[in-house]
């Protein structure tokens, strides 16, 4: 018998492997992570990107975003930084929104930087409503939208800005207002104060001297202005004393009202400031209106053709300056001749100012004392604030007219 064997052909086959697409989901997590612990930026820049875009994954798109504005791990890319704030920001990563609106803020788009910092607001960002709070008191997007800048502004108090608080005040503050102004007004200035703002403190003192938003009651004004006082602020320690001392329940209030510069009836001031019972801005036009009335007279003081910038301080009582003394710039015969012609006018209310006067020739005036540039505003740090370490101190307690 025989056999047969059949043999049959033998094929090798190949498998092709599939093209590497990279990481997936939580395998790109561990790469990122890996890759920035070990300092390799370049290599976290890809899994970043997947789980953006892929997953959707706010906290990678901000840090892919941290990636491309600083240069880490390739080169800088500005737009793409932008886009992927924004990707974080709309993915309810609100320092997204904060990081966006700041980049908006440097290249001078203020609609942009509106748009984002309410954005953030909305997501409980404290500084996002105090930006934006900010802009629309500006009227730097539109018209000046004051009623809204409040709103915001209170939101930030909300939050426990105390800052925040202290600004509602001030845009709400109005001894004429509707009930309801005036009890927002007390409300924040009442909130900035517990949260240690003595700024808050003096200001509620006053709404609880004045009764503005609340029954006045003078005990409790005394012991705001103590408050206050421990928060450093001068003008809280001044009427808590005048408060203590008065032989009836209440005393006028002196307090501090500040302009960097402002012109009454001719006469211009440089750093003027006044603590008196005539305060606010009202007061203090009425202050320099009354040295403006000798304002010829003052210009006479100095030599032909001449302009000076002459600093003063004087005190007034009765309808009298009582004193008068220069800083010593102009010469003595200008700062006597100066002093003799202000004592023979009369000043509106009690206590003391100090001011900068341009007298004689405008542009040489002018020139000799022209306006300070304003300090450029400190950077928001990221973490929120908290109503421990947001208090304002120092002179925080002036008026300032702007």
């Amino acid at each position: 018998m025989s056999a047969v064997v059949v043999l049959g052909c033998h094929r090798e086959t190949t498998t092709v492997a599939p093209e590497d697409e990279g990481c997936v989901g939580a395998s790109c997590v561990e790469e990122a992570e890996a890759a920035l612990w070990e300092g390799e930026d370049s290599a976290a820049r890809e899994p970043l990107q997947k789980l953006c875009e892929d997953d959707e994954d706010a906290f990678s798109c901000f840090r892919l975003a941290e990636l491309y504005q600083e240069g880490r791990g390739g080169p800088k890319d500005l737009a793409k930084a932008a886009t992927s704030y924004e990707s974080s920001c709309e993915l309810d990563h609100h320092e997204g929104c904060e990081r966006r609106y700041e980049m908006a803020a440097a290249d001078g788009d203020s609609a942009v930087e509106l748009d984002f910092a309410l954005k953030a607001c909305e997501g409980g960002r404290s500084f996002g409503c105090m930006r934006a709070g900010k802009i629309l008191n500006e009227g730097r997007v539109g018209a000046r939208d004051k009623a809204r800048a409040a709103e915001l502004y209170e939101q930030a108090c909300g939050i426990g800005d105390a800052d925040g608080c202290t600004l509602a005040g001030d845009l709400l503050f109005d001894p004429n207002g509707t009930t309801l102004v005036k009890a927002r007004t007390f409300t924040a200035y009442n909130s900035a104060c517990v949260g240690y703002s003595g700024r808050g403190c003096l200001q509620a003192a006053i709404c609880f001297y004045d009764g503005i938003g609340v029954p006045p009651n003078i005990d409790k004004a005394r012991s705001h202005f103590k408050d206050a006082c421990e928060l450093g602020v001068a003008d809280g320690c001044h009427n808590a004393k005048r408060l203590a001392t008065a032989k009836d329940t209440s005393a006028d209030l002196e307090l501090t009202t500040e302009a960097e510069t402002m012109a009454e009836k001719g006469l211009v001031a440089r750093e003027l400031s006044c603590q008196s019972t005539k305060y606010g801005e009202a007061g203090l036009r009425a202050t320099l209106g009354a040295l403006a009335r000798r304002r010829r007279a003052l210009n006479e003081c100095v030599k032909d053709g001449d302009g000076v910038a002459v600093g003063i301080r004087w005190s007034f009582s009765k309808g009298k300056i009582t004193e008068l003394r220069s800083n010593g710039k102009a010469s003595k015969r200008e700062v006597g001749c100066i002093a003799k012609e202000l004592r023979k006018k009369s000043a509106p209310g009690i206590g003391k100012c100090s001011a900068v006067l341009l007298l004689g020739d405008p542009d040489k005036a002018d020139a000799a004392y022209p306006v300070k540039p304003k300090t450029p505003e400190p950077t928001e740090a990221t973490p929120e604030k908290t109503p421990a370490n947001t208090g304002r101190t120092g002179k925080s307690g002036v008026i300032k007219v702007q």
